[in-house]
């Protein structure tokens, strides 16, 4: 039975049900002159009022999308989700005296975007009433409009204001290092305090959260803990010397290839111009992770890689290995079976290899995955 989804069976009748009288409408609900007549094409948002068959409506915030929407018009059963009935009205409101605001900050603040951050003491306008959002409910302000809610805990009304706030001067940069740095280069391996330019803003990397630098375009996340709005600059910062890679081996090392397995320790170029170095510890697994490991340009490329610094040129052949000449002739050849320590010579494969005197040493005696020359 189809009427069953919207109906319910109350029981039996006869005759007809006598009219009720007219109702009357409460005195206190009255609200003087009427708003503009709602049309269902208006362009409506939170907190606006209007009038349909002498009764006054007021879009809520918390929906105010369906306001703008005619099957959620004022007065209809849908409706009650966009619109709030607040009251009777007759005629046509009344026009304000011209508002003025306080002297000592003369103009009206930025005008209100509902779902907009604002922290306690912030100051916006509604039209030209000017309101203060409480520090105890900060948390409310983004989620209210100013006077929409009566008695409302979270906006404190300051009074009228007129015409715009004067801007502030414009703040300059670090007189002591005149001009922009660098423009943000995503994938570089920015370090704490490395300041960077967009367009004429400067930005400081956090040492807290440096690893999220090279990731994060500076000014593009709120509350962004990668990133220091320092202040604007103009021009550009003069050039330092060029550095180099390694002033004892001086040139770049083989270019990175995706198609190349490196290991722990091992350095490749990028670009040409910078040098990066697998890391030594276990997360030099992530070195042939893929794309998003690549040194330098991968989003995940500070898990794997240390960035060593620019280079220029290629790495100078060394000189072949020979062995100690007061000691002419090849070491015995390694052995798994044997003890060695820091010092000892041992022959692979016509090479000579010496087991290491630091703590890595003991490794030597580790078994044949730690062979010299091994691929492990």
């Amino acid at each position: 039975k189809n009427g069953e989804l919207g109906w319910v069976a109350l029981g039996w009748c006869e005759g007809s049900t006598a009219h009720t009288a007219s109702p009357t409408r409460p005195a206190e609900e009255f609200l003087g002159g009427c708003p503009e007549i709602y049309r269902a094409s208006g362009d409506y948002g939170g907190g606006d009022k209007v009038t349909k068959e002498s009764k006054v409506y007021r879009c809520r915030a918390d929906n105010a999308a369906y306001c703008k929407e005619a099957a959620f018009a004022p007065g209809t059963v849908a409706g009650s989700l966009a619109w709030t009935e607040v009251g009777w009205c007759d005629g046509s409101l009344a026009p304000t005296a011209s508002p003025t605001f306080d002297a000592d900050a003369m103009g009206c603040p930025d005008e209100y975007v509902p779902g907009a951050e604002y922290a306690g003491g912030e100051k916006v306008a509604v039209g030209n009433l000017l309101y203060e959002c409480t520090a105890e409910f900060a948390a409310f302000c983004p989620l209210r409009t100013p006077g929409e809610v009566p008695e409302d805990e979270a906006w404190v009304s300051v009074g009228p204001c007129t015409g715009t706030i004067a801007p502030t001067a414009g703040p300059t940069f670090d007189p002591d290092a005149p001009g922009c740095p660098p423009e943000f280069v995503a994938g570089t391996p920015y370090g704490g305090g490395d300041k960077v330019a967009v367009g004429t803003i400067v930005y400081e990397c956090s040492a807290a959260a440096s690893a999220h630098c090279p990731h994060r375009t500076p000014g593009e996340l709120a509350d962004d803990d990668a990133w220091t709005e320092v202040g604007p600059c103009t021009g550009t910062v003069g050039p330092t010397s060029s550095p180099t890679f390694d002033p004892d081996t001086p040139g770049c090392p083989d270019p990175y290839s995706p198609a190349i397995a490196y290991g722990k320790g091992d350095k490749v170029a990028v670009d040409g111009s910078r040098a990066y170095m697998c890391k030594r510890d276990d997360d030099a697994a992530f070195c042939n992770a893929g794309p998003r490991y690549a040194p330098g340009t991968g989003l995940y490329s500070d898990v794997a890689w240390v960035w060593l610094g620019s280079c220029v040129g290629t790495l100078a052949p060394t000189a072949a290995p020979t062995v100690d000449l007061e000691a002419p002739g090849c070491p015995e050849e390694y052995s798994s079976a044997a003890k060695y320590e820091g010092g000892d010579k041992v022959l692979v494969g016509g090479l000579v290899y010496v087991c290491k005197w630091d703590e890595y040493g003991a490794y030597c005696n580790a078994g044949p995955m730690f062979a010299p020359g091994g691929d492990n």
